[in-house]
């Protein structure tokens, strides 16, 4: 299956933000599909890829992973955690979410969290049944 992918998700203040979410059903999987998103320059180069995934293994056995800025130059700290904790809430396994923001300068304060989470709340809503 191919990646889904909302970008842009929003712009605010000179930031962009963009939201991929791609099937994973093992590690292997995680790093295959991240590799192939991060192919690409923008990606690359954005100054926070947040990266969260949720994988079921077996009968109530689900392996988890969060990264508040995936090689990306800094870290949002928090924010993988808030993305991991939607597809909890939202009992999303064997997917993987990646918000992805390029800074534009200007300080966004709380409301960088809130494009993460609504971004992350927006992916998983077009995700297969």
């Amino acid at each position: 299956m191919e990646p889904l992918q909302i970008n842009p998700f929003v712009v605010d203040r000179k930031s962009r933000y963009a939201v991929t979410a791609f099937p994973v059903a093992s590690e292997a999987d995680f790093a295959a599909g991240l590799k192939a998103l991060l192919k690409g320059k923008k990606f690359r180069a954005a100054d926070h890829n947040i990266v969260a995934y949720r994988i079921k293994r077996g009968p109530g056995r689900i392996v988890e992973y969060k990264n508040d800025g995936y090689q990306s130059p800094s870290k949002e700290s928090g924010a993988g955690i808030m993305v991991l904790d939607l597809m909890r809430q939202k009992d999303i396994a064997n997917w993987c979410l990646v918000v992805t923001r390029w800074y534009g300068g200007v300080h966004l304060g709380a409301d960088r969290f809130k494009h993460v989470r609504d971004a992350a709340a927006a992916i998983i809503r077009r995700l297969p049944a």
